[in-house]
């Protein structure tokens, strides 16, 4: 693997509290388990299967697109990232919750590299966790090099002061949360 990354693409998610606390959460709730993971809606699945080289029909046969990806901060780490389907025309990237028997976390989406979290002792109550999310948002992504290799990492806060419009990184830093995510395309 080469020193610089030259980026194809990066896909990205705005991560929402609510998927926030899922991903904290104890896995294991009264009622059931609930989201586990980290949901990509179906105004994302078009950019997503691009992005991963997969067909539309791959969302028919129900067998998950597994990627390697190293750490964006540390290109000596690495881990898989699991994309399978959900009913509606969605996807998810599966097993998130760092606290789950068998999470699929990627290491670059974790505390050891500055990714937020929530003390252990929360409990279940929601609203507890909305302090540990970061002011200004938190987006996942994933970079696409021109040699095919996979790099995560994430962004928190509001967009960096000085940042010029014309960066194609503006897009990780949208004006509205309700923006679910995006493909930045060089």
């Amino acid at each position: 693997m080469r020193n610089e990354i030259i980026v194809a693409q990066v896909w990205w998610r705005n991560v929402q509290k609510g998927e926030f606390y899922n991903i904290e959460r104890e896995p294991k709730i009264q009622g059931g388990g609930g989201s586990l993971y980290i949901e990509i809606p179906s105004s994302l699945v078009p950019d997503t299967l691009e992005f991963l080289e997969c067909p539309p029909s791959r969302l028919q046969d129900g067998e998950p697109i597994v990627i390697n990806a190293y750490v964006f901060a540390n290109t000596k780490e690495s881990g898989q990232i699991e994309f399978r389907t959900k009913k509606g025309n969605r996807m998810r990237i599966a097993r998130q919750n760092r606290k789950q028997p068998g999470t699929l976390r990627h290491p670059a989406w974790t505390s050891k590299y500055g990714f937020p979290e929530a003390p252990d002792h929360l409990g279940t109550n929601r609203p507890d966790y909305d302090r540990y999310f970061p002011e200004g948002g938190l987006r996942i992504f994933i970079v696409k090099s021109v040699d095919g290799e996979y790099f995560a990492g994430f962004t928190k806060g509001p967009r960096p002061m000085g940042m010029p419009i014309n960066d194609p990184n503006v897009q990780l830093y949208p004006e509205s949360s309700r923006i679910p995510g995006g493909l930045i395309r060089r």
